[in-house]
């Protein structure tokens, strides 16, 4: 009788390990996106995703926020922003601080969120924002590249310094026609009297749309630009120095997405507590902080890049 126990015991036992197999059975999410679909299905380092939305900020101006896990098994959430120039309306535009050109005071510092309130104006409404270049951070401060606004050249230095290697390396700019450039800082003085507006930038990560490769390979909060070239624009910020879900990204991992999406030419902009993304909410009308910045809340910056679109 013992024995029978014993047998029924440990039949019970493994018909209950076998049924908790089959509950916890992993079951690959599928994307719902566009996006979400595109990477997992034809990024090299996307390896998987365990989620992903996108909604409708303004006309020609869309958010995808994806949960990603990258090859080398890190978790990460992303934020991107698509801006299609090609849509009547819809531009990129440069934002600073006060929604001011005048720094002859010196240069300033203030968060995306306020940059949006001053910049905002009926017809040329800011429907999504992210933090731009990198800054000398102590007194005086100053913007690591050149910096173009409306079609002023408000400063055409570059601050490179050995002990931020990193920085100073590339610009982004928009031509007087209309359409995106991101190139090597070498190239800056070719375009410098076509370009309406123009920022800084750190480690060029796409040029004709291959991966340009760097020694780099440390993983951080960060946010970056790209475009395919046919006038859609990409604003990409990573999350990091989390404990879960937020590992941060490498270069190479970014810049493989932005290829993936289709993108020629894509440069990293400032990073760390800084790297910051910000939408006018399609519904609440107000503004918003979509990413969880590194420093737990808004970092002010020295200035941004910005999605303009033409509504009331």
């Amino acid at each position: 009788m013992k024995a029978k126990s014993i047998i029924y015991a440990a039949s019970f036992l493994f018909a209950g390990l076998v049924s908790c197999e089959k509950q916890q059975a992993d079951v690959p999410y599928v994307p719902t996106t566009p996006v979400g679909k595109l990477l997992l299905e034809e990024c090299p380092e996307v390896a998987r995703i365990f989620r992903d939305t996108t909604f409708l900020v303004a006309v020609g101006v869309e958010e995808t926020d994806l949960h990603i896990q990258t090859n080398d098994g890190y978790v990460n959430q992303v934020y991107i922003i698509k801006a299609d120039t090609k849509v009547p309306g819809v531009r990129m535009a440069v934002s600073m601080p006060n929604n001011s050109n005048n720094i002859s005071g010196g240069w300033n510092r203030q968060t995306l969120t306020d940059m949006a309130t001053r910049m905002d104006a009926p017809g040329a409404r800011v429907a999504a924002m992210i933090n731009g270049d990198f800054w000398q951070m102590s007194a005086p401060i100053n913007p690591r590249g050149p910096v173009h606004r409306g079609g002023t050249i408000l400063s055409d230095r570059w601050d490179f310094s050995e002990s931020v290697p990193q920085q100073a390396l590339s610009f982004v700019g928009v031509l007087d026609d209309g359409s995106m450039m991101i190139a090597d800082r070498s190239r800056y003085d070719e375009y410098k009297h076509r370009l309406r507006e123009c920022t800084g930038a750190g480690v060029l990560m796409l040029s004709n749309g291959v991966w340009q490769g760097t020694a780099y390979t440390a993983r951080d909060p960060r946010a970056a630009i790209g475009h395919t070239g046919d006038g859609t624009v990409y604003l990409l910020v990573c999350d990091g120095r989390k404990t879960f879900g937020a590992a941060g990204m490498t270069y190479k991992e970014m810049g493989y997405i932005f290829q993936t999406l289709g993108c020629t030419e894509a440069a990293n902009l400032d990073g760390g507590g800084s790297a910051q993304m910000l939408i006018r909410h399609p519904v609440a009308d107000v503004y918003q902080i979509r990413n969880r910045p590194a420093d737990g809340t808004e970092r002010p910056v020295i200035n941004g890049w910005t999605a303009i679109v033409e509504e009331p």
